[in-house]
């Protein structure tokens, strides 16, 4: 059994000590909720640990889903070097919890108050940031409510200064009730409000959690509805009942009202993380909040990466500064004098090596990711190393710059090329699924058993950093498959973009495929990323198909402009058919677009859809088609001239003759009659089909 030294938790760096045997220690870090699942785990040694213990053993202010634990566990993990299949410390009983095999016992240490120091992750450079922060909650305890939006380019460290401004929240001994939320890239899969609800249910866990609950009941019970465990069954039917007819509106009014009343007993921190993937009623709901007049104990922080000016987040948020309604932090590269002093902070009292912080800010450009990179690249080949804790050059500091990678990307490529073939493979393939991936859907496109891709992936999770265990996904037959994520999208890039083309495309097929396969009988549940995949690898019919599903789920979110948004693409990509098969694929992308325009009230770009169908049914002689979209049209039509519309039921109506099948003669002729009457009953003067003149002495 491997044996475990006293376990110790430093205030500052939340570190695992560990000891092989006495004489081997060695350091390593672990995020603080790992650790206190270790230490629950360890606390408990011997005996079955069931999940829901550890939930509300570690996160008794919090609610999580399963999978979060899942993701714990398997840090600890690969921490130890433990594997699932084969433990050596953490036996994992399913469906059931998890059990400390290994045997542990206590080891004296030389000098048992002395915290370890921090690797890396030390804040440096961002006082003025954290100033403006501390700023705006100073106003949020007396009543003025505040919405800081943090911006910066991917590693720049937006992350890192929310956590450094929640420690420091924390620290001061301020009573601030604090809920995180973040948003996830779904392939255009986003769920409405999902930020929201994370952070909500957060709260309804929290130790005043029962308060929280008792206030969205009263006030927001559209929001309590979304989290069935906290309530009981018969509460549950009373809520539906309650909520029936709900709005889209009357959810924002609940949720405004309850995070009010929520602030007013306990100042309130929301922290909103990644909102360049924020779906559109978050944007709303920021909205909302942002914009509101009474006082108020709330402050939400939003982090983002830069966004295309045509992202709604740009429009709200360039209006919010306008009317000075938000702040925004944009965070800048660190500076030499920063890079040096998280570098001096690792060598307390030590000079560093003459040019050696400017070398590093050269190589990594302020990025402190890329810094961090850098130093990993360079320490891997023994350029650099510590030596009682200074730092040590093998070589002069003008003979590294030519071998250091110029950038992050070239820091990866060399962490890559230690990689084995089949490890190399097995996450170019993963690469094209993005930068949160499955064994399931990509081991049989990368030629492995689900096993092996598994085995691959836990390894470089425990040994390169490269990739690192993210839950589960369920499949429609029930089957399980384990999720994995690359450390940043940076590190999926280069994967992704060191492949051909041809390569690309091909692989993107197979995932595609291994997909269709998973979800059969259930591709709405995927269809925005099924058609990715075969957009990218050419297959325009598939795309197109797929799109048209995915319309379908926006249409039924409410979401009608996201609709017209993959409808325009899906016709975009129907237009690369071959000519044979363009008319069966773009028919239905222009009756959905068509009919979506109308109900907007986009008459003109409705009634040139129509036309387009309906000159696409004339020319290849689909007339039952033809007969359709013409009286489809005269309803936008009408809004423009009476007369036209009515010339054009004329038309329908002499074309209705030619249909072969008579109950669809006899129905189209019926709408055509009926039409005029309609117009009669919409017009009184609101722009409608006037009585009937001359135009429509035939429909009498």
């Amino acid at each position: 059994m491997k044996e475990f030294s006293p376990f110790r938790l430093d205030t500052v760096n939340q570190c695992l000590w560990r000891r092989v045997a006495p004489e081997d220690e060695q350091r390593v870090t672990l995020t603080p909720k790992a650790f206190a699942v270790l230490r629950y785990l360890v606390d408990h040694a011997g005996r079955l640990v069931t999940q829901n213990e550890l939930i509300e053993a570690v996160w008794p202010d919090t609610y999580v889903q399963p999978e979060v634990l899942k993701y714990q566990i398997a840090d600890i993990r690969g921490t130890l070097g433990d594997h699932p299949r084969n433990p050596l410390f953490i036996e994992t009983l399913p469906r059931r919890g998890y059990q400390f095999i290994a045997e542990v016992r206590e080891w004296e240490t030389a000098e048992p108050g002395a915290p370890p120091t921090r690797h890396r992750g030390r804040l440096v450079g961002r006082d003025g940031e954290l100033g403006t922060l501390r700023d705006c909650l100073r106003k949020v305890m007396s009543g003025q409510r505040q919405l800081v939006f943090i911006t910066g380019e991917p590693g720049i460290g937006k992350t890192a200064l929310v956590d450094g401004f929640q420690n420091q929240t924390v620290a001061a001994g301020q009573s601030v009730r604090i809920a995180l939320g973040q948003c996830v890239d779904g392939h255009g899969g986003m769920e409405a409000y999902y930020p929201m609800l994370e952070a909500l249910g957060q709260l309804c866990r929290s130790p005043a959690g029962n308060r929280v609950v008792d206030i969205l009941a009263t006030h927001a019970p559209t929001w309590l509805v979304q989290f069935p465990a906290l309530l009981k069954p018969e509460h549950r039917q009373v809520l539906r009942q309650e909520i029936l007819g709900a709005t889209r509106d009357r959810m924002l009014r609940e949720i405004r009202e309850a995070l009010d009343i929520i602030s007013a007993e306990a100042p309130l921190l929301l922290v909103f993380e990644d909102l360049q993937w924020v779906d559109l009623s978050t944007v709303d709901l920021i909205s909302v909040l942002a914009r509101q007049r009474t006082a108020a104990k709330t402050m939400l922080v939003c982090t983002k990466r830069p966004v295309a000016p045509e992202h709604p987040l740009k429009a709200l948020k360039r209006d919010l500064l306008l009317h000075d309604l938000c702040k925004e932090i944009t965070l800048e590269p660190l500076g030499e004098a920063d890079v040096a002093e998280y570098l001096g902070t690792e060598s307390p009292g030590v000079s560093l090596p003459d040019g050696f912080p400017q070398l590093i800010h050269r190589h990594s450009e302020g990025n402190p990711l890329l810094m961090l990179a850098v130093l990993d690249h360079m320490t891997g080949r023994g350029v650099i190393s510590r030596e009682n804790g200074a730092w040590r050059l093998s070589v002069p500091v003008e003979e590294i710059a030519v071998e250091v990678p110029e950038t992050l990307r070239q820091a990866i490529e060399a962490q890559i090329a230690r990689l084995t073939d089949e490890q190399q493979r097995a996450l170019e393939v993963a690469s094209v699924n993005g930068v949160l991936f499955s064994a399931g859907v990509n081991a049989i496109p990368a030629n492995l058993d689900e096993e092996k891709f598994e085995n691959l992936c836990d390894e470089l999770s425990r040994r390169h950093h490269v990739v690192r265990w993210a839950g589960s996904r369920e499949f429609p037959d029930g089957t399980l498959s384990e999720r994995y994520e690359f450390l940043h999208a940076l590190y999926r890039e280069v994967f992704y973009w060191r492949q051909t083309p041809g390569r690309r495309a091909k692989l993107h097929q197979r995932v595609g495929e291994r997909l269709e396969a998973l979800f059969a009988g259930h591709e709405h549940d995927v269809a925005a990323e099924l058609a990715h995949h075969f957009e990218k690898a050419s297959d325009w019919s598939r795309a197109v198909r797929y799109l048209l599903l995915a319309s379908d789920t926006a249409g039924q979110r409410f979401q009608p402009l996201r609709a017209v948004e993959i409808l325009e693409h899906a016709l975009e990509l129907a237009s690369k058919l071959p000519y044979s098969e363009r008319t069966t694929s773009e028919v239905p992308i222009l009756e959905k677009l068509a009919a979506i325009y109308a109900v907007l009230g986009e008459s003109m770009r409705s009634i040139e859809t129509y036309g387009a169908l309906a000159y696409r049914a004339a020319r290849n002689g689909l007339i039952d088609l033809q007969v359709r979209s013409l009286i489809d049209m005269a309803w936008p039509l009408s809004w423009i001239s009476s007369q036209r519309s009515l010339e054009v039921l004329d038309q329908a109506l002499q074309l209705s003759a030619r249909q072969e099948d008579p109950l669809l003669r006899a129905r189209m002729r019926a709408r055509c009659f009926a039409w005029p009457l309609v117009a009669r009953l919409e017009s009184s003067g609101c722009g409608g089909v006037p009585q009937c003149g001359r135009g429509d002495s035939h429909l009498r």
